[in-house]
């Protein structure tokens, strides 16, 4: 197998805390991607995505806040090895697009935790959240990054989503 390259990549997105939704949007298709922690300072995650791509990201967070990440696919045969190592519980979720935001529905000990990503590009500064949503905005809040999600046992009422 050939590995790609291992490229730096920096992330500047906006995050929202989804506190309600319509069921419709479920009836997309979706991703399921499930990652784990090998390490959280740096966070060091492993990625499954749609049970055949597969991701080693280390992110780096510099004084100015912004993110950047050093990723590159692995063969899904390292998955075994590395699961072993990891450091925290699992996260497992479904990543749904709408428009130009992801949507990702997570499950196992988040469940009923709903989180909407807006990836700031070039010319795209506006999120177009559904209005039937309702969201708060969390960027930069470190308790909804997803290595400090991977340490939690369940969440707290406040955070889950009501589909109606």
């Amino acid at each position: 197998m050939k590995l790609k390259e291992i490229k730096l990549t920096t992330e500047d997105e906006r995050r929202f805390l989804v506190k309600r939704m319509p069921r419709n949007y479920w009836q997309n298709a979706g991703t399921e991607i499930t990652q784990w922690y090998i390490c959280f300072d740096p966070p060091i995650r492993v990625r499954e995505e749609g049970f055949h791509d597969c991701y080693l990201t280390i992110k780096i967070v510099d004084e100015s806040g912004k993110d950047f990440h050093l990723e590159g696919n692995i063969p899904k045969l390292a998955l075994t090895g590395l699961a072993a190592i990891r450091k925290g519980n699992k996260i497992r979720k479904i990543r749904y697009h709408i428009s130009n935001l992801d949507l990702d529905v997570f499950s196992a000990e988040l469940e009923g935790l709903v989180l909407m990503e807006f990836e700031k590009k070039s010319g795209d500064g506006i999120p177009k959240i559904p209005l039937n949503f309702s969201v708060e905005e969390v960027t930069g809040d470190p308790r909804f990054r997803n290595h400090n999600l991977a340490n939690l046992d369940s969440i707290p009422e406040e955070w889950k989503c009501k589909i109606i």
